[in-house]
């Protein structure tokens, strides 16, 4: 299956109502005859896995899944990668190529990749060129010994750092069989490697989601191989000693004790203590010790941090979170391991990434003051996969103002993202159905099989559970969205229409012809600076919040915004665009610029949720994007 395809299943996939030819031609920007004649294929590969693309009159295209486990199969082959396909382009030529050379300690010769790959010696270099800027954002270089080939030097550690962030933590799904998203060790090795890890936790109350789980076996198993090749970790950072006198370090020390004796592989001091540096960067929690203990843990600066990020918090969005001890908790614990793993230059994946910043827009934008704080403040710079993970526990936080915690036996939640996603679904899922829904509590996915069903009626899961279970399984997706909503079989609450609070005519521009997108802010921020609204830097802080993380979040719209409100009132710069551009990763047409009041802002919340339910609605778009008067838009909205 074509990259294009994957698109349009995945686009599918996540809508919410039936796409038309158009929507999704727009999306990749192809002609709707394409995606026509690609729906047709798409349905053929399909078939076999008890899906299909229906066509509805009038509407458009809608994916029908009749058996989800057999399409989980089906999304499972398609994004693995083929080791035996020859690639025939460059980026999957330099993905083959960095796989090929980290994977391999010896040298490889030129001749024989270039035999592999069936192309020229010049063509090679030329891929070899973008190989090595790669491995320069990793302090790692490519070596060339005459009559010998060329492999990868540098730093162990930074290799292996190479090794995982680059071809493991590529994937969006969690897996359950190892062996789908690990090729380094023997799918037996590979159990053996889990079996003593989650032993050794349970051992010492240790609880860690199922993605660091699923990251710390990787981090092991690539240890494993790099020392059968005799690649083994020198440490000398400041901080090892440090690290020897911790617990993790006995953890540690436990796990590769047991590694050792299965697989005849000698950890040294310091492979443990590396180890120990990975145990240390997981979300760890001591399930055994209490609230006023696990705040005793936590050092004050980390706790002056928290409390620094929601203030600053509170003066931007107006959320009152700073006496909120529950969130101060859970940040503390939070940024606890994060400090540690950006001070061991330790990558971390969220998986849920792109639907936090779709979803939950404002926890996110309020994620980014926080971290402003800790780079201003500490010195470290957290990257928007970290940023997500802050902002749900934000929401975590808003949402638990709305609705006070119940603990009624009725149903579990298995989620894979960890405590703060797993607690998020929890409250959403307390606020969509009340008092018909009754949540016991939430596992992880490894810990499900230890857990009692006594009072359950049914699981609710964000991954698929093939294993047969007392109760029945519903699969949602962690964000959830209106699909697993209609799952549980619940009348789903809209929110008011938004009223016509935040646009201004005067600030309201209908098919545009800019091609960029800093074309577009610099129009928008220019119109304001000249009517005395803004000030000279106002583009630069606009320009600063895309840095950090594009305001484009899919069905062809961004919305832009300053780093921190300026304005004297809350209001919209509104663009329309002829055509689409490029926005990130992502295409844009139509542009809803947030100007941010100063003042109080109470109402910031509301305003967003309403702004989401317009602009998550994929028709209200296509109407917007076909206005050509300021009038029509408004009868739009109306």
């Amino acid at each position: 299956m074509n990259t294009r395809l994957q698109k349009i299943l995945e686009a599918l996939r996540l809508a919410q109502e039936p796409l038309t030819s158009s929507d999704i031609a727009s999306l990749l920007q192809v002609s709707s005859k394409t995606i026509r004649n690609d729906i047709k294929v798409l349905n053929e590969l399909l078939k076999p896995y008890g899906t299909h693309i229906v066509s509805l009159k009038g509407k458009g295209y809608q994916l029908t899944i009749r058996n989800e486990r057999l399409f989980y199969e089906f999304i499972q082959e398609q994004t693995n990668y083929k080791k035996d396909d020859v690639p025939s382009n460059h980026p999957d030529r330099v993905k083959y190529l960095m796989e090929k050379l980290l994977m391999t300690s010896d040298y490889i010769k030129i001749d024989d990749l270039a035999e592999q790959l069936f192309i020229s010696r010049s063509t090679l270099q030329y891929d070899l060129k973008y190989i090595r800027a790669i491995l320069k954002e990793y302090k790692l270089a490519l070596e060339h010994k005459p009559y010998h080939g060329i492999k990868i030097i540098g730093d162990e550690t930074q290799i292996r750092y190479c090794i995982s962030e680059y071809l493991f933590n590529q994937q969006s799904v969690l897996k359950d069989n190892m062996a789908d998203w690990l090729g380094i060790l023997p799918e037996e090795e590979l159990e053996m490697i889990k079996n003593s890890v989650l032993f050794n936790l349970r051992k010492h109350h240790i609880i860690i989601s199922d993605i660091s789980l699923q990251n710390l076996i990787t981090h092991i198993a690539i240890a494993c191989k790099r020392i059968r090749e005799s690649h083994s970790v020198q440490m000398i950072h400041p901080h090892f000693q440090e690290i020897e006198t911790s617990k993790v370090f006995l953890v540690a020390q436990e796990i590769a004790n047991a590694i050792q004796e299965k697989l005849y592989i000698s950890f040294t001091e310091h492979e443990i203590a590396y180890l120990a540096i990975h145990l240390q960067g997981t979300k760890i929690t001591d399930s055994s010790i209490h609230h006023t203990e696990v705040i005793s843990v936590i050092d004050d600066e980390i706790q002056e941090m928290v409390k620094e990020m929601l203030k600053r918090i509170d003066a931007e969005f107006g959320f009152h979170l700073a006496d909120d001890k529950e969130l101060l908790l859970a940040m503390s614990l939070h940024l606890k391991p994060a400090i540690s793993r950006y001070k061991f230059k330790m990558n971390i994946r969220n998986p849920m990434l792109e639907e936090i910043k779709s979803k939950y827009r404002l926890s996110f934008d309020a994620a980014l003051i926080g971290a402003q704080a800790v780079q201003e403040r500490m010195g470290i710079a957290i990257d928007e996969n970290e940023v997500g993970y802050l902002a749900l526990h934000i929401e975590v936080a808003q949402e638990r103002k709305k609705k006070n915690k119940e603990d009624v036996p009725g149903c579990l939640i298995v989620c894979a993202s960890g405590l703060g996603s797993a607690q998020l679904l929890m409250y959403k899922l307390q606020n969509e159905f009340g008092n018909q829904l009754n949540i016991m509590g939430t596992t992880e996915y490894y810990n499900l099989s230890q857990h009692s069903f006594d009072n359950i009626d049914f699981i609710i899961s964000t991954i698929p559970i093939e294993k047969k279970m007392p109760v029945p399984v519903i699969h949602i997706s962690t964000i959830l969205g209106e699909t697993d909503l209609n799952k549980i079989n619940h009348f789903v609450i809209q929110g008011d229409v938004i009223s016509n609070t935040y646009l201004r005519e005067k600030y309201t521009y209908l098919q545009k012809g800019f091609a960029e997108k800093e074309e577009v802010l610099r129009f928008i921020c220019e119109a304001l600076e000249s009517d005395g609204e803004v000030d000279a830097h106002y583009l630069e802080s606009v320009l600063q919040r895309e840095s950090f993380s594009p305001t484009s979040f899919g069905n062809m719209v961004a919305i832009p915004h300053p780093i921190e409100p300026q304005t004297e009132d809350t209001f919209w710069s509104i663009v329309t665009l002829q055509k689409p551009i490029q926005w990130g990763d992502k295409y844009v047409q139509l542009i809803v610029q947030l100007n941010i009041s100063k003042g109080i802002k109470n109402d910031l919340k509301q305003m967003y949720e309403g702004l989401m339910e317009l602009l998550d609605d994929k028709n209200m778009v296509r109407e917007i994007v076909q206005c050509k008067t300021y009038e029509q838009l408004i009868e739009i909205i109306k």
